[in-house]
């Protein structure tokens, strides 16, 4: 963990600014209650905290009425719609000029608004802030990316074009993010089945835009709770369909090293039928990396259960030294 700057106090311009932290919620009433006290804690001088409650969930409602802050606005839904419009709707109602995101089941540590508002660079207009995680998987607690973003960097290129072998190189997940409400409104959270992954690729074109990472390990996220990702599709059609539908959003190689080392990487995708797609996709309309060609072979011939091993003992020995 990389050492931590101070965060923003009151004397500091940036904590004249308002951040609204935007939780998108529902039927999880004590998971929710941890990531709304997370928020609340943090040391930064001005937060509203927005819960919407996405459809008829009364235990919420309750668990919620008994936090008395009036930093908190509580939005019951009437009828469900989808986390990505409940986090659109939070966006509409937010106060601030800057939006954080933060998922239900996953919590902040305190200083992580303050540490992204002070970590923004200068001359940037939509600035995407992220941060390291705490990434808790049933195989391990991890702190992922091992690799940060910066403004040099394309954010397709940097998501998806990995140098080594395994995940957790390149990481910026939605309960990360804190970016200006403006980019929001022009750009909003789409309805897609992996609306994180589209809003920040679609993010990428748009003049003005950086994704930047600040080093500190200031969130904790839960990757065993049903969350439908990339890395967890089980409908692998269903996943080469909204990739191929990004190939117009992303540089050629970015969009080989989706399919090759994204999507190519997961169990569904392991029947010769589906990675001679993957493949012949990649060759014919993107441009491989020996990187992308080399993971996507491993993952074709090495069981899951090895690789896994392969990566503890890996990294296992790297910390070590």
């Amino acid at each position: 963990m990389s050492p931590m700057k101070e965060p923003a106090g009151h004397n500091d311009p940036a904590s004249n600014e308002r951040v609204t932290v935007v939780i998108p919620t529902r039927n999880r009433p004590d998971l929710v209650t941890r990531a709304v006290r997370s928020a609340l804690d943090q040391t930064y001088a001005d937060i509203e905290v927005i819960v919407v409650i996405d459809g008829p969930d009364p235990a919420t409602v309750e668990h919620l009425g008994k936090l008395d802050d009036a930093r908190l606005k509580v939005m019951a839904l009437e009828t469900n719609h989808g986390a990505a419009e409940a986090r659109n709707i939070g966006v509409r109602s937010a106060s601030g000029d800057w939006i954080a995101f933060l998922d239900d089941d996953d919590h902040w540590m305190p200083e992580k608004v303050a540490l992204q508002m002070a970590g923004r660079p200068t001359g940037i207009r939509f600035p995407i802030m992220s941060c390291r995680c705490q990434v808790v998987t049933a195989r391990g607690t991890f702190a992922w990316p091992r690799r940060l973003a910066g403004p040099q960097d394309a954010i397709g290129d940097y998501l998806f074009i990995r140098r080594g072998l395994f995940k957790g190189e390149t990481f910026a997940p939605t309960t990360t993010l804190l970016t200006p409400k403006a980019l929001l409104l022009r750009n909003p959270i789409p309805e897609s089945r992996f609306d994180d992954w589209e809003w920040l690729i679609t993010c990428g074109r748009i003049d003005g835009v950086a994704l930047v990472h600040i080093p500190d390990v200031m969130a904790v996220h839960y990757t065993e709770n049903n969350r439908v990702t990339l890395s967890t599709c089980h409908n692998i059609n269903h996943a080469l369909e909204w990739a191929e539908a990004m190939r117009d959003h992303l540089s050629p190689r970015a969009y080989a090293s989706l399919l090759l080392q994204a999507t190519g990487g997961e169990q569904a995708a392991r029947t010769a039928g589906t990675r001679w797609r993957i493949l012949n996709s990649a060759l014919r309309d993107g441009q491989p990396t020996p990187m992308a060609l080399a993971t996507f072979t491993m993952h074709s011939l090495m069981p899951v259960g090895l690789r896994r091993r392969l990566r503890q003992a890996l990294f296992s020995a790297s910390d070590a030294a």
